[in-house]
């Protein structure tokens, strides 16, 4: 007899590379879900730089990269650093390993492109899971690819599980360093990426503040608006995509939104508006009223992106997950814990209606312990 519910723990590395979230979940991968533990750990600078060296190799020449010992020690050591702090959650929320269904592991994504059939997040699946003597499901996205899906994004299945409609159209937000969308209408689900999230404004910081993002926008404060620069963006073909659609986060370079007629804090602020703008332009692009809007992610720490947000929205209210009981900085673990269960239980978690694909699609390859049968 199977079982009705199943504790899963879920580990989420993003783009941001700044470290792992990780959530333990108690779920029947369907309706119920009971988050346990959240719990954020850093990831180390060196290895952040390694992966950062290692993504532009990926990209500029992938199959020399993919075979070079680069890759593989690369690998090793962010493979070696999931497991210490997987033991580190074990032992600080006094978990009993022994209960753990599954572990779902994303690790931060290395390439995506799901016109060139790839898409590959950094960690060594199998070894993790013969050192944790548990079930492993990873490589989330490869699955959906080969169904021709754009792999991106597999959140909406857990929005629809902790955020039902009750008939009304509701429009979760994730932005992150790609926003992206979950509309949960009548039963039905709808998704796609957006357009960039904070990537372009993280960029920015980085380069000319030295900062790895605004912190609570008090760096676009200083800036205004230009509409000009605004107007020129807004003819930038990424919107007339058909959605859905999913991109890298390097789909967006920074030199193809920056203009030296400006000054670098009304560049940022321009950026700002725009992310808030390409976000408020789905009420458009959907062409339907928007009952509520959840938002989740990063971005919502910035207050001024968060302003220009609620400005540029006609309808519907604005809440955040946190007001509904779920933290905000660990939707996506969360929901990586949720879709590992449903792969366990062999229950597809992407969609044509969220993914594009062919046919609805089971998301993840388990990985089991070789001396476990």
């Amino acid at each position: 007899m199977k079982k009705k519910e199943y504790y899963s723990i879920g580990i989420m590395s993003g783009t941001s590379m700044d470290g792992f979230d990780f959530s333990l979940i108690k779920s029947d991968g369907v309706s119920q879900v009971k988050v346990l533990k959240n719990q954020y750990f850093k990831l180390e600078k060196k290895l952040m730089d390694n992966i950062s060296v290692l993504i532009n190799k990926l990209n500029t020449d992938f199959d020399k990269t993919i075979r070079s010992k680069f890759f593989f020690s690369t690998q090793k050591e962010f493979s070696e650093l999931v497991i210490v702090n997987t033991k580190k959650f074990i032992k600080t929320n006094h978990i009993n390993l022994n209960i753990i269904d599954v572990v779902g592991i994303h690790g931060v994504t290395l390439i995506h492109s799901p016109k060139k059939h790839v898409s590959i997040q950094i960690g060594d699946a199998q070894y993790i899971s013969n050192k944790l003597l548990r079930k492993v499901v990873a490589d989330f996205r490869v699955n959906d690819i080969k169904n021709g899906g754009q792999g991106a994004p597999l959140v909406p299945i857990y929005h629809n599980a902790i955020f039902p409609s009750n008939n009304k159209n509701i429009l979760v937000i994730n932005i992150g360093g790609i926003s992206n969308y979950t509309l949960l209408s009548k039963n039905k689900i709808f998704s796609s990426d957006i357009g960039p999230g904070n990537v372009l404004i993280d960029s920015l910081c980085k380069r000319f503040f030295k900062k790895n993002f605004d912190n609570k926008g008090q760096l676009a404060k200083n800036g205004e608006v230009n509409l000009d620069l605004v107007k020129n963006w807004k003819k930038k073909t990424f919107l007339k995509k058909k959605h859905p659609i999913s991109f890298d986060n390097y789909y967006f370079k920074l030199n193809d939104f920056m203009s030296s007629g400006v000054s670098v804090y009304d560049n940022l602020r321009s950026l700002t508006f725009y992310t808030a703008f390409i976000i408020s332009n789905l009420e458009r692009k959907l062409d339907c009223r928007i009952d509520e809007w959840i938002v989740s992610g990063g971005g919502i720490k910035n207050i001024i992106l968060m302003n220009h947000l609620k400005d540029l929205i006609s309808t519907g209210k604005v809440s955040y997950t946190d007001e509904f009981g779920y933290d905000g900085d660990f939707i996506e673990s969360q929901a990586f814990a949720f879709i590992s269960i449903r792969t366990i239980k062999s229950l597809s978690s992407a969609f044509p209606e969220t993914t594009g694909c062919k046919k609805s699609n089971i998301c993840g390859k388990i990985y089991n312990p070789n001396n476990i049968n």
